[in-house]
């Protein structure tokens, strides 16, 4: 197995970029840690420590120092060879990764993000502009496969890993060559249908504002550090449920099948429970374990609400799907946190799907063209 593992280069060294490159590492397989010349200094206790160290719970089922190949920020010598780039980001950040990356991309290279929140879509302008979005495979996850925390300046812990993550390319037509290879470094990743589906896929989404609003003093006034997910109330149970009502509805208007989010969490962590607080009630649940605070709360919610709440949204009135919930959430966070959601949101201008009505999106995300 070992034999087979791809080569792969991991962009950025935060919580999430760290944890997977130790564990990717661990795995077996030859990697580079790059991060971005703009924050190169992150990378010197790393050097200094030798590699990273790993401790908790990780997909490889090893701990301890993980080395590197190469540890650098120079660009061209973190991706020559390599044919599976990670990039694990922030989705604000994505774009400077792959404007870092473009000029040094070569034929059949596969890039991936491991967030992806339309990342394919919102950044092809940029390879495009370089001339080589045709000759790479550029594909999203739904989400990051790890639950993790940077816990030092070059060690990482991983609470828990997911059983269950979905990637799609754009276009769709592309999913078999990039699954070839993502596959084997996380054999539990499965495919989506097209990115359409694999955006609609539960994750982050369906919690970080439904467990804000019932206890928005707390959050935003009282606590700066808590457990977010021991704070889950029924009212947020409720809430997470009927925003997914909601997001089931939009993509099955699209053609795309899209579990609850907490049967998708039964699935991923093997948590069990029938909705969120029963799920995140158990006190033993990795997630209730990890501290959060004010700064990273409202980071994510920026998150989850600019790159799909707003294009959700949009894309439920391209096919005439009422979204009332998801549409309340966007106005009142954004008077709680004085932070305009929508105009500061991705569009489906910024995803090139603006004017377009269903089956010619369905036939972009599918073809990568518009008809």
């Amino acid at each position: 197995m070992m034999k087979e593992r791809p080569a792969v280069t991991v962009c950025g060294c935060g919580s999430g970029g760290m944890a997977m490159a130790a564990d990717i590492s661990l795995m077996g397989c030859k990697t580079n840690l790059f991060e971005h010349p703009d924050f190169k200094e992150n990378l010197d206790p790393i050097r200094e420590n030798g590699g990273i160290v790993l401790s908790g719970n990780p997909c490889s089922g090893k701990t301890g120092l993980a080395k590197f190949n190469k540890i650098t920020s120079d660009v061209e010598e973190a991706i020559e060879g390599i044919p599976l780039i990670l990039i694990n980001a922030p989705s604000m950040a994505v774009e400077r990764f792959v404007e870092v990356l473009a000029p040094f991309l070569k034929e059949g290279q596969i890039l991936l993000v491991t967030t992806g929140y339309w990342a394919s879509l919102r950044s092809r302008k940029i390879l495009e502009e370089r001339g080589v979005l045709q000759k790479i495979v550029f594909a999203e996850e739904h989400i990051m496969p790890y639950l993790s925390r940077k816990i030092g300046p070059a060690q990482a812990h991983i609470y828990n890993f997911k059983r269950d993550i979905r990637m799609a390319a754009w276009p769709a037509t592309k999913n078999a060559t990039a699954y070839e290879i993502v596959k084997r470094v996380y054999p539990q990743m499965e495919l989506s249908k097209n990115i359409l589906e694999n955006n609609f896929y539960p994750g982050n989404p369906s919690v970080h504002a439904q467990i804000n609003l019932p206890k928005a003093e707390f959050f935003f006034e009282r606590a700066r550090e808590f457990r977010f997910y021991g704070e889950v109330s029924m009212c947020a149970s409720k809430l997470s449920d009927a925003f997914d009502r909601e997001r089931i509805n939009v993509a099955a208007a699209f053609g795309c099948d899209v579990p609850l989010h907490h049967v998708w969490v039964n699935n991923a962590y093997g948590y069990l429970g029938e909705n969120i607080y029963e799920i995140y009630g158990n006190v033993t649940c990795d997630h209730v374990k990890r501290w959060g605070n004010d700064a990273g709360n409202r980071r994510v919610l920026r998150e989850d609400l600019c790159y799909f709440f707003v294009p959700m949204e949009q894309l439920a009135e391209v096919v005439g799907v009422e979204v009332p919930v998801t549409k309340a959430m966007i106005e009142i966070l954004r008077i709680f946190t004085d932070f305009d959601y929508r105009a500061n949101g991705i569009t489906l201008k910024h995803l090139g799907m603006e004017h377009l009505h269903r089956d010619q999106i369905i036939d972009f995300v599918t073809h990568g063209v518009k008809r």
